[in-house]
């Protein structure tokens, strides 16, 4: 089996999130994208956060380390806008063109539903998951699945179109529904080859093949590895979280049985608590050897995506501090 695609996302940038730009929000009392749209001279912040957040001398940079991919989180406002959200099209296509001028392929994820698919911040509004529950916000999902698709399907850098990021809800039956007509809609509007892309909504062995695609347009599962937030997962040793993400290779394994898998975010990030009882200067070896044992783990995958790029804290979720560090070796 050929190694993985190599990928980083663009997070934080069409979509923004909180803690990944801290300074951004600062004075205001926003905890969303929504909600900082309706702070004072938000237009022309967020616009000036859009041009340098991520330049083409960043996608240059990513090429240099030798990546393949590039997963590109937008919102459903992205192309029209949808008040009180500020369109990007300008960006995302200079995006794509530099994508392609790097030779670097792209997924395009639909990071941010309307109505909100998870009721959290990277959904672009925190609150009620108003996606499962109203028609109209599905529906308003395909259109914007579809301005994409129309926009970009012939686009020499495209790789692939996610349906929807994240989707949280215990109505499974609502979303297998969604993917299952997405993929029907963009089957006549997306190029052959083109990878659809869809989430295991962190259920991989409910979502697992739920989805069949075929030769012209395959499917992919996507599936978001993180041992920073679960409660089984909070209270274990870093010995333990290392020795738990290089037995992942069995689900990857498992689950490539039936279609490919992406891992569409995975990242270094981990409790505090994890390090408890070792030295400050034991931490970078042990973060690095936590990293290796992901990529281990990630083996049997069709592609991986680190989370993120960038964020303003030089951590253990920031790609390039990571590869500028020595602690995430990429050969």
């Amino acid at each position: 089996m050929s190694a993985p695609l190599r990928g980083v996302n663009l997070g934080g940038w069409l979509v923004l999130e909180k803690w990944m730009t801290p300074s951004l929000f600062d004075a205001t009392d926003a905890v969303d994208e929504y909600t900082f749209m309706s702070t004072p001279d938000a237009a022309a912040r967020l616009q000036s956060h859009r041009e340098t957040f991520i330049t083409e001398s960043d996608m240059a940079w990513i090429a240099e380390q030798g990546m393949d991919l590039v997963r590109l989180p937008v919102g459903h406002w992205v192309l029209g806008g949808d008040e009180p959200y500020l369109g990007a099209a300008g960006l995302l296509d200079a995006a794509m063109d530099w994508a392609a001028t790097y030779e670097l392929a792209v997924l395009l994820d639909l990071h941010a539903a309307s109505g909100s698919q998870n009721g959290q911040d990277h959904s672009g509004r925190v609150g009620p998951r108003r996606w499962y529950r109203e028609r109209s916000h599905r529906e308003h999902t395909h259109a914007a699945l579809a301005a994409l698709a129309t926009r970009y399907a012939n686009h020499p850098a495209l790789w692939g179109l996610e349906l929807v990021n994240e989707p949280m809800d215990w109505r499974i039956w609502r979303l297998r529904h969604f993917h299952a007509d997405a993929y029907r809609r963009l089957a006549a509007q997306l190029a052959p080859g083109t990878h659809v892309v869809f989430s295991d909504a962190f259920v991989p062995w409910i979502q697992r093949g739920s989805l069949a695609g075929s030769a012209t347009l395959p499917t992919v599962i996507d599936s978001h590895f993180y041992q920073a937030f679960y409660p089984w997962d909070v209270f274990r040793t870093i010995d333990s979280h290392i020795a738990k993400a290089r037995r992942r290779g069995r689900l990857v394994s498992w689950l490539s049985r039936l279609q490919p898998v992406l891992i569409g975010e995975w990242s270094g990030g981990l409790p505090a608590r994890a390090y408890r009882g070792r030295s400050a200067e034991e931490r970078p070896a042990l973060t690095k050897a936590y990293l290796d044992a992901q990529l281990e783990g990630y083996a049997d995958a069709l592609a991986w995506c680190f989370w993120s790029y960038r964020t303003e804290t030089a951590d253990d979720w920031n790609f390039r501090h990571l590869v500028e560090s020595g602690l995430l070796k990429l050969s």
